[in-house]
């Protein structure tokens, strides 16, 4: 006679251990996760997610998403810099004028910021500003810092209008990224029906160089 095989938890022990099912390898696995992350923090705000939301919408167990992540906060700290690699700035070409190469990281960064995703995260973010102030500093370290340095480098290659001599590099980044890409900011965050008009925020990154940059440099 065959013998009945019986649970743990039928004799009396302790329940085998929590095991995910057909999770893809680590790296796509973290991917998914993070991605699941800002899907479900996006929906139900930072303050109502629970980590069992997650872990549910990721398909693994609340043990495995807390071998990865501590906390909450934590999570939502990777999740921002899993968005650093969509911008890549990095990766921007290496190749033409350090101004060519200005424009197109402009052009990158705006793309991002203004993305579905990066507003529907920053409407979030601005919502919880009362119960969890945290998270704006977090994304202001996090995303802002990284955009901002980046550009400045980018800068230290070019000669300014003589104007600007003196200007603190970072304050032309920031308002560089201002004069690109702040009014579609603004309007994404407040108005849903706001559509972007391409050629007109081409125009915007095409005066804002005239505006910094060296007549000279901008011929090169």
């Amino acid at each position: 006679m065959a013998r009945k095989s019986v649970s743990r938890r039928q004799a009396g022990g302790s329940p085998p251990p929590e095991r995910d099912v057909a999770l893809p390898a680590p790296d796509a696995r973290l991917a998914h996760l993070l991605a699941a992350a800002k899907d479900t923090f996006t929906s139900k705000g930072f303050a109502a997610t629970t980590m069992d939301d997650i872990a549910g919408a990721a398909g693994m167990s609340k043990k495995t998403l807390y071998k990865l992540f501590a906390s909450k906060t934590e999570l939502f700290r990777a999740m921002l810099l899993r968005s650093l690699p969509e911008a890549d700035y990095a990766d921007t070409p290496a190749e033409g004028s350090p101004v060519t190469r200005l424009r197109n990281m402009l052009r990158e960064a705006a793309d991002v910021a203004l993305s579905p995703g990066e507003i529907a995260l920053q409407r979030l973010i601005i919502g919880e500003r009362q119960a969890s102030p945290e998270l704006g500093r977090m994304f202001a370290e996090v995303i802002m810092e990284s955009g901002t340095e980046h550009i400045v480098e980018l800068l230290k290659t070019i000669r300014l209008e003589p104007r600007f001599e003196g200007v603190p590099l970072r304050l032309i980044s920031e308002m560089l990224f201002g004069m690109v890409f702040g009014h579609d900011h603004f309007r994404l965050l407040t108005d849903t029906e706001f559509r972007i008009n391409r050629r007109v925020l081409d125009r915007r990154i095409d005066l804002a160089i005239a505006t910094f940059c060296a007549a000279e440099d901008q011929a090169r």
